[in-house]
């Protein structure tokens, strides 16, 4: 389906566009149904006073000789008169309707014109004709513009854009006391999904206020549910743990080494898997955001990967401030340069940053994913091949840590496979005034 032009999606633009139309429709209607009745109301009021000028007219020409000249002097150039013995040429009578109208409304006007032969003739918007005297002489007359009449719309184009230019102002200012609470509200819901619930301003029309409040009742009704399973979870991945501490103690009394390898190793990975449980549902703890030095908590990571015997290596800046939250951030980069000297034996960190985003890139030269599995991979547990898993010791979860953690904050995470080998992760931070 073809969405709408940019400028013609929104509330305002469409409220506008259809109090435009609907005035410019009554306007146009209404000067329509005005300009005809206006005409009828003219057009009879010419037959009506040319009427009256032919009698004048012929009753002079009648008893005075020079009475049409005279009549001529006062009447022209919209009307001129003529006697002559023999009648106009190529007329006959009112046959058209539009001729026989005004025939119509002459005689109605002035009845000595009743049973009186009248000639009629249009030629664009003058009417001409001839009308026969007692004598038996034509009495002929040519009136200009008579036909004519100019639209109304066009003497008022001003007062029509002004009033045009007044609807459309109104109406984008209700369309913006509508649209504002509309806009908060998704403004609102697309920061949802975090710790803590996201206020709502309930203001605007009672049916917006309906909105917020119910948009409010299922937030909360859904950070409750969240909450409840997290807690269940985190609980039962915590409990495991003391008989997992029992299992390791135990080992100690099984006398077959193989046994005992065997037994050790099962026992890590399930520590293992509790503890990316637990950090899987720790990425949803509330934390403040507060201005930190980006570059120093890489510094930090790679110096605890260092600690451990890594080879890790950082490259960039020695000090980026940023409106981030510290943990957060500090966890995410620890899990990404873990996954990557656990898949890779090494990984090179690299900051760079602008006045728009801080950009972190971890490099690795293993043996990178699969394009047809790039997304895959972010799924909870998902592993692109179930035995390394096992000689690695994860359990599917570190890139998803990582996307929840990076959408915490507000940034991107994404995967792309270097041309000379190897697996490079972008995680995109914006400078930004305030995280949701």
């Amino acid at each position: 389906m073809k969405r709408p032009a940019r400028w013609f999606d929104g509330l305002r633009a469409r409220m506008a566009a259809a109090l435009l139309v609907a005035l410019l429709a009554q306007f146009i209607g209404g000067e329509i149904i005005f300009e005809r009745i206006e005409a009828a109301r003219i057009e009879r009021a010419h037959a009506r006073r040319l009427a009256e000028r032919l009698v004048i007219a012929g009753k002079l020409a009648e008893s005075h000789a020079d009475a049409v000249t005279a009549m001529n002097g006062l009447w022209a150039p919209s009307l001129v008169v003529a006697r002559t013995p023999v009648p106009p040429a190529g007329m006959g009578g009112a046959g058209r309707a539009d001729l026989a109208a005004v025939a119509e409304v002459m005689v109605a006007a002035r009845p000595q014109l009743a049973g009186v032969p009248l000639r009629l003739a249009r030629d664009g918007a003058t009417l001409r004709g001839g009308v026969r005297l007692a004598d038996g002489s034509w009495l002929h007359f040519r009136e200009t513009d008579y036909f004519s009449g100019n639209s109304m719309l066009l003497h008022y184009t001003a007062s029509v854009l002004l009033l045009v230019a007044c609807v459309v102002l109104m109406a984008l200012l209700f369309g913006r006391m509508l649209g504002r609470p509309l806009r908060r509200i998704a403004e609102a819901a697309e920061r949802v999904g975090g710790a803590e619930a996201v206020p709502i301003a309930v203001e605007g029309p009672r049916e917006v206020r309906q909105v917020a409040a119910a948009f409010e009742r299922m937030q909360a009704r859904l950070l409750n549910h969240v909450r409840e399973r997290e807690q269940s979870l985190a609980a039962m991945s915590h409990d495991l743990r003391t008989p997992l501490a029992r299992l390791r103690l135990n080992l100690a009394t099984v006398e077959d080494g193989e046994t005992r390898a065997a037994l050790k190793e099962d026992v890590a990975e399930m520590e293992t898997f509790v503890t990316s449980v637990l950090d899987y549902l720790r990425g949803d703890e509330a934390e403040h955001a507060q201005r930190a030095d980006v570059a120093s908590i890489l510094m930090t990571v790679v110096d605890e990967a260092h600690d451990r015997g890594e080879a890790v290596d950082y490259h960039g800046p020695d000090r980026v401030e940023l409106l981030t939250r510290p943990v957060k951030l500090k966890r995410l980069i620890r899990n990404i340069v873990q996954n990557a000297t656990r898949h890779a034996g090494s990984a090179r960190v690299r900051l760079e940053a602008d006045a728009v985003a801080v950009v972190i890139f971890v490099d690795d030269d293993g043996p990178g994913i699969p394009e047809t599995q790039m997304q895959t991979v972010f799924e909870p547990f998902a592993r692109i091949d179930p035995a390394r898993g096992r000689h690695t010791g994860g359990v599917g979860l570190g890139l998803t840590i990582a996307r929840r953690l990076s959408e915490r904050l507000g940034g991107t995470i994404a995967l792309a496979n270097r041309e000379e080998g190897g697996l490079r992760v972008t995680i995109c931070l914006p400078r930004l005034d305030r995280l949701t």
